[in-house]
């Protein structure tokens, strides 16, 4: 198997950014606040078991506004090609 590397990617628009792990698919999140934080755990779970949380990541408003924003565009794309 060909090993992650994320600069092949031509429409990677993070080119400063390394990438340090490649990405992975969910089959599902938990969002909690605490105060101006939201952490928001991603679950795996499989037939006959428990949920797992693999990742997690912790963001402020300002970065909760700017994901809303690119999935709200993400999701309208999608609406869009629909027909």
């Amino acid at each position: 198997m060909a090993k992650y590397n994320p600069n092949t990617n031509k429409n990677n628009n993070m080119s400063n950014n390394s990438r340090r792990v490649p990405p992975f698919f969910t089959s599902g999140f938990k969002a909690m606040q605490s105060g101006e934080i939201m952490i928001v755990d991603f679950v795996t779970a499989f037939p006959g078991e428990g949920q797992h949380v693999f990742s997690s990541v912790a963001m402020t408003k300002d970065i909760a506004e700017n994901l809303v924003k690119a999935l709200s565009g993400f999701v309208e794309e999608i609406d869009d090609g629909e027909d």
